[in-house]
């Protein structure tokens, strides 16, 4: 049983910890209110301490890259939901700014442990393992869990460190440094996009554990109880989808929409989708587990039995969420449930990001349909809907084999080295795959895959609205910029998308936020926060070299859709409207035509003394 130190009407520990993997060496830094005020937690402070601390041009794999890991002033004071965390670095298949946001323990233990932030650099001497416990942190060797699979490393470092600790690793993926390597919390919570797992293998880093016993008081736990009682009303009425099936239930939103993808975005409406209908899927696979995150009131994740991909006479778990049942579902003219579930449990297990493998998938499709691939190259045959042609692939590229070597890259480099026109099949932005929405069934979603600071989100800011790209969509763009700013908040909470973005209200966050740490932010004091994020954000990625070029879409969203309610239709009424589109949206956030945060923007938002771009 853990004795437990109680901080009373304190929501912060105060101090971060640098661990530096190549000599050992720990030390703490005290951070002072003035930092947790602007910055907040999770992404608002990790976009802080990654511009400051990591220097330009600094290569994402190399030992000086920083991986931060990050909890906010909601964790471990529990709330509904709140058992999230935040992984920000220097994503190595963007070259940009990168954040993350992961369901699980991890954060709430880092916090218990002592410690508001763990900043991560160096490269340790052999495969090893973080551990974090009260005002500790040391570094073990983990050379036996090298190459194992994510569900076996994650069983093995409970059974080594006990069932309430908290578990972080990566797969083989992420040991060879494919740039779309993850990592997961407790097997089913991933720190997907990006890259992550490339990074912390680059580090010759398996995993992290964390284990703490301090324990926190809100300042105002009134408050925090009486927005908790709204936010569950709010989940009773609002989320029926989610608790029954996850974000599953939204294949037939997203198809209804012209939004889901089909045959690597030749439309936005897969024919066939009924077939992956996800409730029967639950009535017939679901064994009554759920793998959900600490403290959950929606508990969206639920695990399935399917047969082994590796060994069919074996039973395995897989949980399956709307990004794979989209990517690695229609995506790849695959409408077998039960074969979504297989290629989701071996990218969990190998650790890869089902978003950017089934577009790379997708691409070699398509790819081989049109003949710019062939068999040889590949050395097997494969076409849309071809599950086990799929698997086999995915495997050939988390371990880097033959023509996986060329793919493990992620979609971006993989056209690249595939040339003959593969480029113009490759669906991303800035390198990152798209996520399974396309914009050619929703106006405005378009800018803002083109403006995200990460690349092709889908969780930064969506328009207020459910139209077709049949007008301009110069009326949206103020409706996307305000819930990107909202979503900032929700992300430096370090707070569930699902539970607490989706249905509360702005009011009702800033009240949550005040409750916790007893400041007194107004409306307005929170969007100048988020500008302030904004403004950190893309300075990182200007000083990578980013600019309005950049900003752009791929040409597969430039074509008319082939088929379904959004057929004909491009993200666009034209290129015009695209960039009169943009040209607002650099105004609202303060920057100049070329994308470029104004000096005037800059120390508006109080960072003239941190950033010169000029």
């Amino acid at each position: 049983m853990r004795v437990r130190t109680r901080l009373a009407g304190m929501c912060r520990n105060g101090r971060i910890a640098w661990v530096n993997l190549t000599d050992g060496k720990v030390r703490e830094e005290h951070l002072n209110r003035d930092i947790y005020r602007k910055f907040i937690g999770g992404k608002g402070l990790g976009a802080y301490l990654l511009y400051k601390h990591l220097a330009a041009g600094a290569d994402p794999l190399g030992p000086e890259n920083i991986l931060i890991f990050l909890t906010g002033p909601m964790q471990a004071l529990r709330g509904p939901s709140t058992g999230r965390w935040s992984l920000v670095t220097k994503s190595p298949l963007t070259g940009l700014f990168l954040d993350s946001h992961c369901g699980g323990p991890l954060g709430r233990e880092i916090k218990r442990a002592g410690y508001d932030a763990v900043c991560v650099k160096g490269r340790a001497p052999t495969p090893s393992v973080l551990i974090v416990t009260d005002d500790s942190i040391r570094i073990e060797d983990a050379s036996k869990l090298w190459g194992l699979g994510i569900y076996n490393s994650t069983k093995e470092l409970h059974s080594r460190f006990g069932n309430d600790a908290a578990v972080y690793t990566i797969g083989p993926a992420g040991e060879r440094e494919s740039l779309i390597a993850m990592g997961a919390c407790e097997i089913a919570h991933q720190t997907g996009r990006g890259g992550t797992g490339a990074v912390v293998g680059s580090k010759n880093l398996k995993a992290v554990v964390a284990r703490g016993s301090k324990a926190f008081e809100p300042a105002d736990p009134e408050v925090l109880r009486a927005v908790n009682r709204e936010v569950a009303m709010s989940y009773k009425q609002n989320t029926t989808g989610f608790r029954d099936i996850g974000t599953a239930f939204l294949v037939d939103v997203a198809n209804g929409l012209g939004q889901y993808p089909t045959r690597n975005w030749a439309a936005g409406y897969f024919e066939l989708h009924e077939n992956l209908d996800m409730y029967k899927v639950h009535e017939e696979r679901w064994r009554g587990r759920h793998f959900s995150c600490p403290h959950c009131i929606m508990r969206c994740t639920h695990a399935y039995a399917v047969s082994d991909p590796e060994d069919p006479n074996q039973e395995v778990e897989s949980t399956v969420e709307y990004e794979t049942l989209g990517l690695m579902g229609g995506n790849l003219g695959i409408d077998r449930p039960e074969a979504v579930l297989q290629l989701n449990y071996l990218s969990d297990d190998l650790g890869l990001d089902t978003i950017s493998a089934g577009n790379v998938i997708g691409l070699v499709m398509e790819a081989l349909e049109k003949g710019i691939v062939s068999e040889e190259q590949l050395g097997f045959s494969l076409s849309f809907g071809d599950a086990r042609g799929a698997l086999r692939l995915l495997k050939m590229i988390a371990l880097r084999e033959g023509f996986g070597d060329i793919l493990a890259d992620g979609v971006k480099r993989a056209a690249e080295r595939i040339g003959n026109g593969a480029a113009e099949l490759a669906v991303h932005v800035k390198g990152l795959e798209c996520a399974a929405w396309d914009p050619r069934g929703r106006k405005g979603m378009g800018l803002s895959y083109a403006t995200a600071d990460v690349g092709a989100s889908h969780l930064r800011g969506w328009p207020a609205t459910t139209d077709p790209p049949d007008t301009s969509a110069l009326d949206v763009v103020e409706s996307m910029v305000r819930a990107r700013d909202e979503k900032v908040l929700t992300d430096s909470l370090v707070l569930c998308h699902f539970t607490y973005h989706l249905p509360l209200t702005l009011e009702q966050k800033i009240r949550l936020l005040n409750g916790a740490s007893g400041e007194s932010y107004t409306e307005e004091d929170i969007f100048l926060f988020a500008k302030r994020v904004a403004v950190l954000t893309r300075s990182f990625n200007v000083r990578e070299g980013v600019s309005r070029k950049d900003d752009e879409l791929p040409p597969k969203f430039w074509t008319p859709q082939s088929q379904g309610p959004r057929e004909g239709r491009t993200a666009f009424v034209n290129r015009e409207d695209f960039e009169a589109s943009l040209d607002v949206f650099y105004r609202l956030r303060g920057w100049d035509q070329n994308g470029v945060p104004t000096k005037e923007t800059i120390e508006e938002v109080g960072l003239g003394s941190l950033i010169r771009l000029t």
